[in-house]
């Protein structure tokens, strides 16, 4: 079944009166009214290289995201590779974001901290970031479930407002597939600031996926719209590379052959295409006043 049919299906699970349209965007969109919510499909190729009325593709899903969300609605760009490659936790966002998944509430739970291990295997299962390393991790339990699960950072010195406080990173969040403890990232982020009493706490929203609104409720201060960020991936392939990060196999091509110079050059005779991403929503909780 052709990538944008399965994801229409999907989607229409949950929403059985979404309408598939093409609104003001490139390729087709499944508008969900009744939540203000469109799925942006964007297939790598991505249709619109091939379209001359988009000036700036590096701009183009940052631009559509922000201006979509001044008017209420959150627009989410729905990327090939993940259905690939992470399809359950797709369907579980999808289900979430439709209201349609097992609630818990954070009352019902138990907060504890967890070994590195645990928190590599929940993260790789349900968040669509994967694991990142981390310095401190805790998770909600249910029952003796796992459910929910936050990483912070280490801190680091920084300045803000000439002064010198102890900054930490939230760097991941998830629900266990299919699950939403309400009022779990707070319940988790309440016992780390008792725990660590830091300054302030640091994290980003995906703008591809997230609008920010769970932060803002919890008090965290919006400071910046980063960047798109640009990857380079093989539709045969689908996985995502920074031009940095590249394998070592290509890394290693590019140094034995000599028609090329630039490895961007070298990239697209392989076949890979760049994508870009809509950047991300930059947000701080101020832990003290």
């Amino acid at each position: 079944m052709p990538f944008d049919n399965e994801i229409i299906e999907c989607i229409l699970q949950y929403n059985p009166d979404a309408d598939i349209t093409h609104v003001e965007l490139v390729g087709t969109a499944v508008h969900v009214r009744n939540k203000n919510l469109i799925f942006h499909l964007s297939p790598i190729p991505f249709v619109g290289e091939k379209l001359p009325d988009i000036k700036n593709l590096a701009g183009y899903f940052q631009e559509q995201s922000l201006e979509y969300a001044s008017r209420g609605i959150h627009l989410i760009h729905l990327w090939q590779d993940y259905w690939v490659a992470k399809q359950d936790i797709v369907r579980s966002r999808i289900a979430a974001l439709s209201g349609s998944s097992i609630r818990i509430m954070a009352r019902q739970t138990k907060v504890r901290r967890i070994p590195k291990d645990v928190m590599s295997g929940f993260f790789s299962a349900n968040h669509m970031q994967s694991f990142v390393d981390a310095r401190y991790n805790y998770g909600l339990f249910f029952n003796d479930q796992l459910v929910a699960a936050a990483s912070f950072s280490a801190g680091r010195k920084v300045k803000r407002n000439e002064n010198t406080i102890r900054s930490f990173e939230l760097l991941r969040y998830a629900n266990l597939l299919h699950h939403c403890v309400t009022g779990g990232l707070g319940k988790l982020i309440a016992r780390f600031i008792k725990e660590v009493n830091p300054d302030d706490i640091m994290t980003y929203a995906d703008l591809d996926w997230a609008s920010g609104k769970g932060y803002k409720t919890l008090n965290f201060v919006q400071t910046a719209v980063t960047p798109p960020l640009s990857f380079w991936i093989h539709p045969d392939e689908m996985i995502r590379y920074y031009l940095h990060r590249l394998p070592k196999k290509l890394t290693n091509e590019f140094l034995m052959q000599d028609k090329y110079t630039d490895m961007n050059d070298f990239l697209k005779d392989k076949g890979y295409v760049m994508i870009y991403n809509a950047g991300n929503l930059k947000y701080l909780l101020y832990c003290k006043h």
